[in-house]
């Protein structure tokens, strides 16, 4: 990439290559003629000479735009967009049946959340690069024993390995987002150091990376992005290592990017358009960095904290970003056209080319991986949670989008215009407790509500854990859980999350003073986002 449109570049040298030629024929010529005393040769071996060098010159300029073109399409080839495949559903097609889409649409890359054998099978021979995931659930044992973690590699990558052409191996997803969990969270890089000095031994280390996925709750401040930061409880114990490791390694640092939620808990504030990659002025000017999407000024966040833990170098990548396609009534925004902006404007922005990069760092590609590829009924959650795939089960595309790129929103058939309005909700789901690639329930987006916390639920913990929890707070008193009962003003959305989030907020709520925290076993997280909806208010306590 940095040096495929440097044709001019190519140019000077073939240039004074054939230069030199030119003049190295030219006086050899002379030499002969004064050595043969015929002055009449000279002038021939001049002509010669000339139009010989003329001839070089011509080939070597013809060769050198024909090797920049063919690295140009090379260079090019490497830019392309991934997928995050996941399988928290009950009706989607085989892996062998998802690949075939997949390639189909001209994904690059692809993200799965666990070592599943079938379907890093169906992936080998594919020309797919593949970040595997290693478990929250397994981090442990890793952590602890190497030996674990030699057999982890071994049996997941090994196995598969170069057949299927896994390029990453994620350790946790979202880690970093349950506040209260200190051990899994400090657990984290002794595992991923495990996992590489394993990959190492198996002489793997220079082709498969070691990375986890971080969410933007992660941060403490994002607004404006130069002074973004991690979170003080984070920040040295577990964010300075975990960069360090990632430095050392030349691995990326993988991080979970969602305008949606950012907009969506503060749509007073931030304009859809500045969301959707639709305005064409900046509208956050931060110093002399200037920012026209949210999307930008999220990424250039987190490299400000990076920076200041002094890591300003360590790569990006994003490893899940994406916008719903419908929600409940109270989550607004949440729309087909809004989903098609939004993944159409991203993927063109990410593989344009030259590459533009963020106003902090111009010029650098950034690896995505949209999420998702399939609607997965089997998630908890509100209705947003179950859709973000890019396809539906049976394969067919939710809505038309061109993942090379090439294509501008007028190539489309027209869509309605990008209005934050809420969709009908999803009647019923399923759930198999399942939430591995759930997103964060915490965004830091925009100065609104920095000091202000609401404790919800950790959508990362099983089903169970959830309603002992929810059990629990309603024990302690019938006010905390009075408007989550039928017909009263917080039963909608009626699921477990939802009515779990109520009775945890105003518990902490009232609690806090009295040294209670938002931790319920794990089961709860605290967030800056206000999460009231209509009529329902989440009680916020100074």
């Amino acid at each position: 990439l940095l040096f495929s449109n440097s044709l001019s570049w190519l140019a000077e040298i073939i240039h004074c290559a054939a230069s030199s030629l030119h003049r190295w024929v030219l006086a050899m010529g002379v030499l002969v003629a004064r050595a043969s005393h015929l002055a009449s040769d000279a002038t021939i071996f001049k002509r010669m000479a000339t139009r010989i060098a003329t001839m070089w010159l011509y080939v070597c300029v013809v060769s050198a735009l024909y090797q920049a073109a063919e690295g140009e399409a090379a260079s090019r080839s490497g830019l392309n967009i991934g997928v995050n495949y996941g399988r928290v559903a009950d009706n989607l097609p085989s892996p062998a049946e998802a690949v075939a889409l997949i390639k189909s649409l001209k994904i690059g890359k692809v993200k799965i959340f666990d070592a599943n054998p079938q379907v890093l099978a169906a992936l080998g021979n594919t020309g797919l690069e593949v970040v595997v995931g290693l478990t929250n659930q397994e981090i442990p044992a890793i952590a602890t024993s190497p030996t674990v973690a030699d057999q982890w590699v071994q049996r997941n990558v090994g196995v598969h390995y170069p057949a299927t052409q896994i390029t990453m191996i994620s350790v946790g997803n979202e880690v970093l987002t349950a506040h209260g969990n200190d051990k899994l969270c400090h657990q984290l890089v002794p595992a991923m150091r495990n996992i590489h000095d394993s990959l190492r031994k198996n002489n793997l280390a220079r082709s498969v990376k070691v990375t986890t996925s971080v969410a933007l709750s992660a941060l403490n401040t994002s607004y404006p992005p130069s002074q973004g930061t991690f979170r003080d409880d984070i920040a040295a114990s577990v964010m300075r290592p975990l960069l360090a490791f990632l430095s050392t390694t030349s691995s990326f640092f993988f991080v979970n990017v969602y305008p949606y939620f950012a907009w969506a808990a503060n749509s007073k504030d931030i304009s859809l358009d500045y969301a959707l990659f639709g305005s064409n002025v900046a509208q956050v000017e931060d110093g002399e960095l200037h920012y026209r999407d949210l999307f930008d000024a999220q990424i250039d966040a987190v490299i400000a904290a990076m920076a200041r833990l002094g890591y300003p170098n360590v790569r990006i990548a994003i490893s899940e970003t994406g916008w719903p396609t419908r929600g409940d009534n109270n989550e607004v925004g949440a729309s087909i056209p809004n989903a098609a902006y939004y993944n159409r404007r991203l993927v063109r922005k990410i593989l344009a080319y030259p590459v533009i990069g963020t106003p902090r760092r111009p010029g650098a590609f950034i690896p995505t991986y949209l999420f998702s590829l399939f609607n997965e009924d089997q998630k908890t959650g509100p209705s947003t949670e179950r859709n973000w795939g890019l396809l539906y089960p049976n394969g067919t595309q939710v809505y038309p989008i061109d993942l090379t790129g090439k294509l501008t929103d007028a190539e489309y058939s027209p869509l309605s215009s990008p209005v934050p309005l809420p969709v009908e909700p999803k009647s019923s789901h399923k759930s198999n407790g399942s939430l591995t690639a759930s997103r964060s329930a915490s965004y830091t987006s925009a100065p609104k509500n920095k000091h202000k916390q609401w404790c919800v639920a950790n959508p990362k913990v099983s089903e169970t854990s959830l309603q002992t929890a929810l059990d629990y707070a309603c024990s302690q008193g019938k006010e905390f859980c009075d408007a989550i009962q039928p017909n009263e003003v917080c039963f909608q959305p009626n699921n477990l999350i939802s009515h779990a989030s109520y009775a945890f907020n105003i518990y902490w709520q009232r609690m806090k003073h009295a040294k209670g925290t938002c931790d319920f076993q794990g089961a709860a997280l605290l967030t800056h986002s206000n999460p009231s909806h209509g009529r329902c208010e989440y009680v916020y306590s100074a």
